[in-house]
C-alpha cells in the first residue's frame, strides 16, 4: 500500500503530519515491571514514613560524639573478616533507624566500603553452603533449572534477571552453572541460617549476620491479602504488589519439593525446620536488601555493612555522581555509575571490592547516603518497607498501562501485536507520567494501538510513521494526534475514577499520621500514641470506608517516641501517594487537553 493512500496521508502536498518528539525515543517499561535494584535498605520498619529525604540525620556537620557501639556482636564479627578501617560508623538516625555515619570528613567520589568477596554471599556460595548442597550438586549435574515462571518472578522480585545460569566470578570469570535461581538459592539458604540462629546452632560463620536482620522486613509481603487489594485498589502499585507476591509464590513452588526431599533424605538438620514462614521471611529479606552488581554480571548477593546505607531520593543516579576529583569512576566494574554500590575489580590493590562512591561531599557527623535507584515512593513502600514524602521524591510517577486490547474486543489486535515486535515493542507498555510533561512515545504508541483502519493492512505504514519517523498522520480522515490525545485524557479520566476514596479523603489521611509522627508528644503508657494517631486519622478512615483488616498486622511499632499502628501508618503512607498520583493524573488530562484543544485550532484555521 502506498503512503500517500486515501486512508493514511502523511507530510506531503495534499496532506501533514506531525513530528512531536521525533523517532523511536520510547520512556516507558514493559509489563510486568522489572526491578532494577542496584542497592539495599537497612531497618525500614513502616513507621519510617519519611525515610529517604535527606537532612534527618545527626545533622550537617554535627560533631561526632562518642556513643555505645551498636550491634557490638555484628561488628566484633565484621572486624574479624577484615573490615578494620572504616571511615563509617553505625549510628541511630533519628526518624529514619540505623545508618552509616561519616567519621571524618569525606570527599565527592571517595570509595568507601571496600568490602572484599569473602563478605558476600553470593547465590554460589548459598548452594555450596547449604545443607541441601548434595541435591543442588546433583541437580546442577543434571541441567541447569529452566523455570519460565521463576525466570520472570525473580526479575519481578529480585531486581535482576531470574533464572538460573552461568554467574560471574569475582573477577568477571564464569562459574559453575546453578541448579536454581539466584533469588531461590539466596532464599534457601537464608530461611535455613534463620532456623538455625532460632535454635541456637552458631555453626555457620553467617549466624552475627543473620542476627542483625529485621524480624519482618517491612515489604509488601509481609502486608495481608486483604489490605492490600484494599490500599492499592485503583493504583498502578497493585500491579506492582501482583508481581512481587506471584514471584515469591512460584519461587516457592519450586523450593517446597527440594526442602521435601532434603528432609526425607536426612539432610535438613532436626532443630532446621525450612518452613514457609522462613522462606518468606528470607523472600522479604532479600526483597529490600540484595543488590545487584553490574560488575560482576548482574551477580545479586547480600552485602553486610553495605546493606546498612539508607537510601535519599535526592542522591544521583546517573555517572554524573561516578566522577570524584581524581577523575575516579563510580563504577569500575562496567556500571551505569552514580551514588550506588557495584564491584570495582581495581579495589583493595586488584583483588577487587564492593565499593560505594558519593555523589556528594559530607562532614562529620553526617549519614552517608546511597541511592536505591529512581523509584517512585510507592515501589519504595512496596519493595523496602518505607515511603518518602511523594512531594519530594523528584522519582515520583504514575505508571499508565497502555496496550492492545487482546480479550477480542478488538479485531486489529493480532495484527497490531505483530506490527509492534517488528518495532522492537511488546504489547503493552507502562509509561511514567509525572507533573512535567508527557513521557516520550506516549502519543505515538497511545495512537497506534488505539487506531481502528479501514484497511487493516495500513497498520504496518501506520506503525512505521509513528515509531520511526516520529509523524502522525491523518487517519481515514482523523487526525491519529488528536485521537491519541483524547485517550489520553479519557484514560486520565477512567483512573481517576478508579480509586476507592475522594482526594480530600486521602489528605486527611495523610496528614493526621504525619501530624502523629512528627508532633510527638510526651511519651506514656503504651498505646497512648497509637490511639492518638488512629484517632487524628479515624474522621477520613471513616469516610473512605477503607480501614484494613488487622490480620495481625495491626500492632504497634515504636518509632521516635511514640507508638503508631503499622497499619494506621501503611494506609496513611499509601494515602498520600494516591493524592499524588491524582496531582499526576489531573496535570496530564489539563495537558492532554490543552494540546487537543490546539490541535483543533489549527485545523480549524488551515480549513479556513
Amino acid at each position: 500500500m502506498a503512503l500517500g493512500s486515501q486512508s493514511i496521508q502523511s507530510l506531503g502536498s495534499r496532506v501533514r503530519g506531525r513530528r512531536v518528539g521525533g523517532g523511536r525515543a520510547f520512556v516507558a517499561s514493559t509489563v510486568p515491571p522489572r526491578g532494577r535494584r542496584s542497592s539495599v535498605h537497612c531497618s525500614a520498619i513502616l513507621g519510617q514514613l519519611f525515610k529517604g529525604v535527606s537532612g534527618t540525620g545527626l545533622g550537617a556537620g554535627a560533631a561526632l560524639e562518642p556513643q555505645p557501639e551498636l550491634e557490638p556482636e555484628f561488628q566484633s564479627w565484621l572486624r574479624g573478616q577484615g573490615i578494620t578501617t572504616q571511615p563509617l560508623v553505625l549510628r541511630q538516625c533519628g526518624r529514619e533507624g540505623r545508618g552509616l555515619v561519616a567519621e571524618r570528613a569525606l570527599g565527592r567520589g571517595e570509595a568507601l566500603l571496600q568490602l572484599p568477596d569473602s563478605l558476600l554471599l553470593t547465590p554460589q556460595r548459598a548452594a555450596e553452603e547449604s545443607c541441601l548442597a548434595p541435591l543442588l550438586r546433583q541437580m546442577s549435574s543434571e541441567g541447569a533449572s529452566t523455570s519460565a515462571a521463576i525466570g520472570a518472578g525473580a526479575g519481578a522480585v529480585g531486581g535482576a534477571v531470574g533464572g538460573a545460569g552461568a554467574v560471574a566470578g569475582a573477577g568477571g570469570e564464569a562459574a559453575a552453572a546453578l541448579p536454581l535461581p539466584e533469588w531461590s538459592l539466596l532464599a534457601l539458604y537464608l530461611a535455613e541460617l534463620r532456623g538455625r540462629a532460632a535454635a541456637g546452632d552458631r555453626s555457620s560463620r553467617w549466624g552475627a549476620y543473620v542476627d542483625v536482620l529485621p524480624p519482618r522486613p517491612g515489604t509488601v509481603l509481609d502486608w495481608p491479602a486483604k489490605e492490600t487489594r484494599q490500599l492499592l485498589r485503583g493504583s498502578p502499585l497493585q500491579r506492582l504488589a501482583d508481581s512481587i507476591s506471584g514471584a515469591a509464590a512460584a519461587s516457592w513452588e519450586e523450593l517446597a519439593p527440594l526442602i521435601a526431599r532434603g528432609k526425607a533424605e536426612g539432610l535438613v538438620p532436626p532443630h532446621v525446620p525450612l518452613s514457609k514462614a522462613d522462606v518468606d521471611w528470607a523472600f522479604g529479606v532479600l526483597l529490600s536488601r540484595c543488590i545487584r552488581l553490574p560488575g560482576r554480571g548482574q551477580m545479586q548477593v547480600l552485602a553486610p555493612w553495605a546493606d546498612l546505607l539508607n537510601h535519599d531520593v535526592n542522591a544521583e543516579t546517573g555517572s554524573a555522581a561516578a566522577a570524584g576529583p581524581a577523575g575516579a569512576s563510580g563504577s569500575g566494574g562496567g556500571g551505569a555509575g552514580g551514588c550506588h554500590l557495584d564491584w570495582e575489580p581495581a579495589a583493595r590493590g586488584g583483588a577487587g571490592a564492593l565499593v560505594l562512591r558519593t555523589d556528594r561531599p559530607y562532614s562529620p557527623g553526617q549519614q552517608v547516603y546511597v541511592s536505591y535507584g529512581p523509584k517512585s515512593s510507592g515501589e519504595l513502600l512496596l519493595s523496602y518497607g518505607f515511603c518518602p514524602p511523594p512531594a519530594a521524591n523528584p522519582h515520583q510517577d504514575y505508571k499508565l498501562l497502555v496496550g492492545v486490547d487482546v480479550s477480542g474486543a478488538d479485531p486489529l489486535a493480532a495484527l497490531k501485536v505483530e506490527v509492534l515486535a517488528k518495532h522492537g515493542l511488546p504489547p503493552s507498555l507502562e509509561f511514567p507520567l509525572k507533573l512535567e510533561g508527557l513521557p516520550e512515545g506516549l502519543l505515538n504508541y497511545v495512537a497506534f494501538v488505539e487506531a481502528a483502519p479501514k484497511v487493516p493492512q495500513e497498520l504496518s505504514d501506520l506503525g512505521s510513521l509513528l515509531f520511526e519517523e516520529g509523524v502522525f498522520p491523518l487517519l481515514d480522515g482523523t487526525d491519529t494526534l488528536a485521537a491519541a490525545l483524547k485517550s489520553l485524557s479519557g484514560k486520565c479520566t477512567a483512573a481517576l475514577k478508579a480509586y476507592p476514596t475522594t482526594m480530600e479523603v486521602d489528605q486527611a489521611l495523610a496528614a493526621g499520621a504525619a501530624a502523629a509522627v512528627v508532633n510527638r508528644p510526651p511519651r506514656g503508657p503504651r498505646g497512648r500514641g497509637a490511639q492518638a494517631a488512629a484517632t487524628a486519622a479515624a474522621p477520613a478512615a471513616a469516610a473512605a470506608g477503607a480501614t484494613a483488616g488487622a490480620g495481625g498486622e495491626g500492632g504497634l511499632v515504636t518509632l521516635g517516641t511514640e507508638d503508631v499502628s503499622v497499619s494506621a501508618l501503611r494506609e496513611a503512607a499509601v494515602a498520600g501517594i494516591r493524592v499524588r498520583e491524582r496531582q499526576i493524573l489531573q496535570r496530564t488530562q489539563a495537558s492532554a487537553s490543552a494540546q487537543l484543544a490546539e490541535v483543533k485550532r489549527a485545523a480549524r484555521s488551515r480549513r479556513r
